[in-house]
């Protein structure tokens, strides 16, 4: 064979090669695009209850919302099919039939539910590969809730806190979970406790959701329900982690929420406190009024500040502050042993000016200029020794400056 015969047979056979590459790569994507549209296409349609999983129940969030999903009054938006098939956070979109846009969360990537089923028998002493209808013949339902709740506030060595925790005493758990009990329509207190046990070892913010809600002014999601392993939220806008290119007002504005939102946590609830471990931008939202929302309910310390304290609480009467040190660092031990903490406003003024993707930072030359005291005061949230008075002081600030046309620069904001 020549020299020449042969560079051509070689130029052959690549092009053969990627004309098969090429081939073999439409047949995927066409496979792939059959699969998604069997699973998730026409997505007008009841298919949606695919999702919910409600073979899995009672060992689900409830079923609230089904009724809504199966008539078609909760709809998946279309043109989402790709995210719908590929989504590893499981979150989808869609809007009312009245078109108010919501949002559906499975709560848990795929591995952590199947990582749960695994696990599920074991956990109720039932025989390998039993039916999650069995949990409802089972009679220890309340002890394996207190006994989570105390795994969770015992300092485990070898093994990572899971979900709600809840302190110092396990008693306060159905003082808390009660607007839960009151919002179920069924009437077997069994399967709504075994529904409110595996949101609290997958996920608890439907409960969380419903004992703070929207309604009474909390900076939530409004709650639309659940329907097997989905929760059903309003959507309530953009993560501010998208708009940091907005104007240096609006972002004082949201400040102003975000340290609001901080005493609420803290102060707002009659009997408890609610101290959230995941401050972070992408976690709170804005809608078209510049409301904001903290969307990722997930990670809370909620503490009973009513409780009488015994003997293993000696400093309970005493405010815990938040040592200074790098990073977002807290101590759930910490905040459990003390009727007070200010973890919240440590953690707003840490979205604010701490060292990740500070909100406010840069601060414009003008103000610093006019008002040096306000980047003193945020500074002194961070690492000074009386967050409580620090806050208050700050938020005078802030409300001044909004009311000042020169740095709004269009007009005083009401």
């Amino acid at each position: 064979m020549s020299e020449k015969t042969d560079k051509i047979y070689r130029t052959m056979l690549l092009r053969r090669r990627f004309c098969k590459r090429i081939l073999f790569m439409v047949f995927v994507f066409g496979v792939s695009f059959y699969v998604s549209v069997l699973l998730f296409g026409d997505l007008k349609s009841p298919r949606v209850m695919n999702l919910a999983d409600l073979d899995r129940c009672p060992v689900c969030y409830g079923v609230s919302v089904c009724p809504e999903l199966y008539s078609n009054q909760i709809i998946m938006e279309s043109g989402r099919h790709w995210g719908a098939f590929f989504n590893a956070k499981n979150i989808y979109y869609g809007y009312t039939r009245s078109n108010r846009r919501v949002v559906l969360k499975k709560l848990a990537h795929d591995w952590e539910l199947k990582e749960f089923d695994s696990k599920l028998c074991k956990s109720w002493g039932l025989k390998r590969g039993c039916k999650p209808l069995q949990l409802l013949n089972i009679s220890n339902v309340d002890n394996a809730i207190l006994n989570n709740i105390q795994y969770n506030i015992s300092w485990p060595e070898t093994e990572p806190r899971k979900g709600l925790v809840l302190c110092p005493y396990t008693y306060s758990f159905y003082d808390l979970i009660q607007p839960v009990l009151n919002n179920k329509k069924s009437n077997n207190y069994k399967s709504d406790m075994i529904n409110v046990w595996t949101m609290i070892n997958i996920n608890p913010e439907p409960i969380i959701l419903q004992i703070i809600p929207k309604s009474k002014g909390w900076p939530v999601p409004a709650f639309g329900g659940v329907c097997g392993r989905l929760e059903v939220v309003a959507y309530e806008g953009e993560p501010l982690s998208s708009l940091l290119h907005i104007e240096w007002h609006r972002k004082l504005k949201f400040a102003k929420a975000i340290l609001e939102a901080a005493m609420d946590f803290t102060f707002k609830h009659d009997k408890f406190r609610f101290y959230l471990m995941d401050w972070s931008l992408d976690n709170i939202v804005a809608n078209e009024k510049d409301d904001i929302s903290f969307v990722d309910l997930e990670d809370f310390v909620i503490l009973d500040k009513q409780i009488s304290p015994r003997k293993d609480l000696p400093n309970w009467y005493q405010r815990y502050s938040r040592e200074t040190g790098p990073g977002f660092t807290f101590s759930i031990e910490n905040m459990c042993k003390h009727h007070l903490s200010d973890h919240n406003i440590w953690a707003a003024c840490y979205v604010l000016a701490g060292e990740e993707n500070p909100l406010l930072y840069p601060i414009p030359k003008d103000v610093n200029a006019s008002r040096p005291h306000f980047n003193r005061l945020l500074v002194e949230c961070l690492n000074g020794d009386d967050r409580f008075r620090t806050v208050t002081k700050l938020q005078n600030v802030i409300t001044d400056m909004l009311l000042d046309e020169k740095i709004v620069g269009f007009g005083v904001v009401r």
